[in-house]
């Protein structure tokens, strides 16, 4: 009799995944992965029509920094209190829901856009209703990381393969946006990330085995554990250093992404590329590739990889790369360093949620992500008004040379750090 072949083999699927993809040996985390893949190509094709949707319909960089302000106030106020939720209760189902959401808001923008109805308030409110969604999804996605994998050697490399499909569908997600908007139109962008959510929804059922919340003390309240967070936070030197370094490039670094609109239609002009959105969106896949590259390379350290030198080499080449594209006027120039500035965000940042979730104990890795993504993208809310607001008055160069020269910065005054030592593997300590 002939053996039943299982989907894996009919699917010529290892057994084994090799070394750098070790963590999608578990099968939670490996449907995830998947879902996740499919639907991050449509949020970063979205991102792209959304930028140019706002342009079209405002022609002002103050607007495009609203959009993305609106985007980040609830998470700067909500996300450290949605943590909480996070600790509480199933991650599985909170994601769930949360995507579910995301679905229904994209699919709502498409069928605004398709009947020529939209206005820029639409995207106003669209934009507070997905930071509503992130400031629960993103925590409770960070935390839910470490319980699908159960094995916290993985752990990093999980994280490294996360940032690797983040990137590797932000490479994508542009350059297939770039083409349907000169194509059909922005509405087909807004469509299919709606129906790219799908694919997340139908991983998140599929999983099993999953370790079921800590039972909620009788006497706790809402407000005590969200101290107890607070103080976790804050009292744990590495905590808190992470915390102070991604701080810096939220506020001032990461504005540039939402002036890149006005680089490539005004001042990164060339005639071989006369579509500005076509201009943004090769932007977009250089400084896209870079991250992919920077989330391999994380994805495969191991213990005795350098994580205070991963950390700060990428802090600080992040702010000299934005330096560079402020400088810069040459859009073939501005692809290779797009591509770096992309390559040392991500080892940065990769490397920063790997040792906040490291770090931090399961019972407050819930409340400890939500600070980080309180910090990483609420306070984007500044460093979006900030960016539009400077580069109103003073031209998108400056505002973007700003925001480089505090990265460098902070990157260096990071090097004084006592408590990022521990990072270090003891042989080099020795």
């Amino acid at each position: 009799m002939l053996e039943k072949r299982t989907l894996a083999q009919s699917l010529h699927l290892p057994r084994q995944w090799p070394y750098m993809f070790r963590a999608l040996n578990h099968r939670n985390f490996r449907l995830f992965w998947f879902g996740q893949l499919i639907s991050l190509i449509g949020s970063w094709m979205q991102s792209l029509a959304l930028q140019w949707l706002v342009y079209q319909i405002t022609g002002s960089a103050f607007a495009m920094g609203t959009v993305a302000a609106f985007t980040a106030l609830p998470v700067l106020l909500l996300s450290p209190f949605t943590g909480v939720l996070v600790d509480r209760y199933s991650k599985r189902w909170v994601v769930f829901w949360a995507q579910m959401a995301a679905m229904i808001s994209s699919l709502t923008l498409a069928m605004l856009t398709f009947s020529d109805s939209v206005v820029y308030w639409h995207v106003l409110a669209l934009a507070l209703v997905n930071g509503m969604v992130n400031a629960v999804d993103m925590p409770a996605r960070q935390a839910f990381t470490s319980e699908m994998i159960g094995n916290r050697d993985d752990l990093m490399n999980a994280i490294g393969l996360n940032a690797s499909i983040f990137n590797g569908a932000r490479a994508i997600g542009p350059a297939v946006a770039a083409m349907l908007v000169s194509a059909v139109g922005l509405a087909w962008a807004f469509l299919l990330n709606g129906l790219s959510f799908i694919a997340v929804l139908i991983g998140l059922t599929m999983m099993t085995g999953l370790i079921a919340p800590a039972p909620r003390k009788s006497n706790s309240s809402s407000v005590n554990d969200f101290m107890d967070g607070a103080r976790y936070a804050l009292q744990t030197p590495l905590i808190r250093i992470i915390l102070v370094l991604v701080l810096v490039p939220s506020i001032l670094g990461f504005g540039y992404t939402s002036l890149l609109p006005i680089f490539a239609d005004q001042i990164l002009v060339t005639p071989l590329i006369p579509e500005g959105s076509a201009r943004l969106g090769a932007m977009m896949v250089a400084n896209g590739i870079g991250a992919l590259l920077a989330a391999l390379r994380v994805a495969r350290t191991n213990a005795q990889t350098d994580r205070r030198k991963l950390l700060l080499n990428g802090a600080l080449g992040f702010g000299v790369g934005i330096c560079l594209l402020a400088l810069n006027r040459s859009f073939w120039l501005a692809l290779p360093i797009m591509t770096f500035t992309g390559f040392s965000m991500v080892s940065f940042l990769a490397t920063a949620n790997t040792i906040l979730q490291t770090t931090a104990v399961d019972s407050l890795r819930g409340r400890v992500m939500g600070f980080y993504v309180m910090t990483l993208v609420g306070l984007g809310l500044v460093g979006s008004l900030q960016a539009g607001f400077v580069a109103e008055h003073w031209g998108t160069p400056i505002a973007t040379g700003i925001g480089g020269l505090a990265c460098v910065i902070s990157a260096l005054l990071g090097l004084r750090s006592k408590a990022l030592l521990s990072l270090v593997p003891r042989r080099e300590q020795a």
